[in-house]
């Protein structure tokens, strides 16, 4: 006697597939919110790599301790491939809130304008004073960092020359004097200086800061 095997079925029940594809579905969706939560949270708007990102870039050169002109901007785009650049950066709407502001660093003429050019805490401090000055450098010109001589008694009441600030901007060069970039508590001082014996300016590198510059003058 034989027996006929017959093919075991399984039972399907209704919906269980639909069922599946729903719950994959909404796996899907979950992780692509997820995805895009992180892209605009984490690494910023805008941080699709192929996407281009509007910045601004110097038109003309942006100097230091000056104010900053709308003309000295322009806009170009970049690609939004690395977000640790983009938030060194001043982005397109930051255009109004630059103009008119005082820039703390320079930045070359085709150069993209960075995040850091306002510095509040380090110029807030500083005044534009226009100096008569009594001997500068023929070719000094604006930008150039000097030191300020003045004139005034040694510890024996003899008249000396020294050196009373260093690493000072020129704002500009004029014939009847020049426009110094000075620290606020230093600017009446520097002006008592310039009334009573003048002042003199000497080229310097930027940063370059000395110690212990002795006097010079009086025998």
């Amino acid at each position: 006697m034989s027996a006929i095997t017959q093919p075991r079925r399984f039972r399907v029940v209704p919906g269980t597939v639909e069922r599946r594809w729903r719950v994959a579905t909404l796996v899907g969706v979950g992780i692509t919110l997820l995805l895009a939560t992180f892209a605009i949270f984490v690494l910023g708007p805008g941080a699709d790599a192929n996407q281009m990102v509007p910045v601004l870039r110097a038109a003309k050169a942006i100097k230091a301790g000056t104010t900053i002109k709308a003309d000295e901007l322009s806009v170009t785009s970049i690609r939004a491939s690395d977000p640790g650049v983009l938030a060194t950066l001043m982005r397109s709407a930051d255009e109004k809130q630059l103009v008119g502001q005082v820039a703390s660093m320079d930045v070359p003429a085709g150069n993209l304008v960075p995040a850091a050019i306002l510095a509040p805490q380090s110029t807030a401090s500083f005044w534009e004073v226009h100096m008569p000055v009594r001997d500068q450098p023929t070719d000094l010109a604006a930008g150039d960092h000097v030191a300020i001589l003045v004139n005034g008694p040694s510890s024996a009441g003899q008249p000396v020359e020294f050196v009373f600030i260093q690493d000072v901007r020129v704002i500009s060069v004029g014939q009847g004097g020049d426009d110094l970039w000075l620290p606020a508590k230093l600017a009446p001082q520097v002006q008592w200086f310039s009334d009573h014996g003048g002042l003199v300016l000497m080229k310097m590198q930027p940063g370059a800061v000395q110690s212990q510059v002795p006097a010079g003058g009086g025998s």
